[in-house]
């Protein structure tokens, strides 16, 4: 298991924010949170991490505009690609390819497991890894 990896963690919903942050930081991860993809996108020029888990629904920024202003960043920084995976109750084709079309890279409804979670965000690691 990786351990130390920084995740950005990005839901409107304060609870999940929470858990996600305690169960991820049991398992190793460097875990930092954002409320709406307004805050995502400051919190990824900041200190961009090494994996995104995003809500698609929030206020003043969705996830799949606020992944678009990430890629964005990238593309003008030169930096590497930042794995997104949007984490989301809406589990509809139209979300997934959505999702897709705005650079997110894995899909991942709710309500996930730590466990499935976990095996997610390892596997988008290692590919991030590969050249």
């Amino acid at each position: 298991m990786m351990t130390g990896r920084k995740i950005l963690v990005v839901d409107d919903d304060p609870s999940i924010r929470e858990i996600l942050d305690i169960q991820l930081t049991r398992l190793g991860y460097a875990v930092t949170t954002a409320a709406d993809g307004l805050e995502a996108v400051e919190a990824f020029k900041a200190s961009p991490p090494e994996a995104i888990l995003m809500d698609l629904m929030m206020p003043r920024l969705d996830g799949l505009s606020a992944c678009q202003q990430i890629r964005a960043v990238e593309k003008k920084t030169g930096a590497k690609r930042t794995p997104v995976l949007f984490l989301t109750a809406r589990d509809s084709t139209h979300d997934k390819t959505s999702a897709a079309l705005s650079g997110g890279d894995e899909f991942v409804a709710k309500p996930v497991s730590i466990q499935e979670l976990r095996e997610r965000l390892e596997a988008v690691l290692l590919r991030k890894g590969k050249p």
